[in-house]
């Protein structure tokens, strides 16, 4: 798969076989993940016929400043970076960042790869956490997949809660908490969030009351909005998960 450095961000990205109109999909990793980690679902978009792209998140990958166990165990309070001693760091964070880089992430896909400037994006936990936050950012976001992802930053109900942030980190709460910032998607993006139902890391109720609280602004085009709770499954991307997301582009973004 080609490479590239955008600034400080790095991308790769995998070709569609055939000639068409080309469209993007940017398909995004869970915590401690990887783009690399995204080799697979970046194939099986491009055999879909997308151009399909995923970067390191920040402080993911290549990116990181930190080992994954001291991510794992930390990332849920705030800490600080080891190198600069003083930048505080939060899961909310994370998320904020990495979707504040999105736009610029389209912008090079334009043009660089050819793209068309309706785009999908999806990601696994955290990466849909980033997509939804992207969407209410970008426009050109049109189809939505958020899988094993919160819609409520607050989480009830998890076996982990969220530690008190600080101010800097209740600023993007407080700005791109989903469920608290239902204005930002008024513009109708088709969404999609697959959850396992028996999820006890991320709760699937935080995407039901989002979904539940979004509905009448979707009264109009009801199809683009959905949800599906897998039975007996925990926090884990499944198989049909994969295959529900890539029906939801399909049909969305053909």
């Amino acid at each position: 798969m080609p490479t590239t450095t955008l600034g400080n961000i790095p991308v790769l990205w995998e070709e569609p076989a055939q000639d068409g109109k080309r469209k993007l999909v940017i398909w995004l990793p869970g915590m401690t993940g990887s783009k690399e980690g995204m080799h697979e679902y970046l194939r099986e978009l491009a055999a879909a016929g997308y151009v399909a792209v995923s970067f390191d998140p920040v402080d993911h990958g290549v990116r990181s400043r930190i080992s994954e166990q001291e991510l794992v165990d930390l990332t849920d309070g705030s800490f600080r970076i080891p190198e600069t001693g003083h930048l505080y760091r939060h899961f909310w964070s994370i998320v904020a960042e990495t979707a504040e880089e999105t736009p610029a992430i389209i912008d090079w896909a334009i043009a660089e790869l050819g793209v068309v400037p309706t785009v999908g994006m999806g990601g696994i936990s955290m990466g849909g956490n980033i997509t939804m936050v992207a969407a209410a950012l970008d426009r050109r976001i049109a189809v939505v997949v958020a899988a094993i992802a919160e819609a409520d930053w607050l989480r009830p109900g998890s076996t982990i809660p969220i530690s008190v942030p600080n101010a800097y980190v209740q600023s993007h709460y407080d700005r791109y908490n989903p469920l608290t910032n239902l204005a930002r998607y008024q513009h109708c993006p088709a969404m999609f969030f697959t959850c396992g139902a028996e999820d006890t890391l991320i709760p699937p109720g935080g995407a039901q009351r989002f979904v539940q609280a979004i509905t009448p602004s979707y009264a109009a085009c009801p199809e683009r909005l959905a949800i599906v709770l897998e039975d007996g499954v925990g926090h884990e991307f499944t198989e049909s998960m994969w295959r529900d997301s890539l029906r939801w582009f399909k049909r969305f973004l053909p």
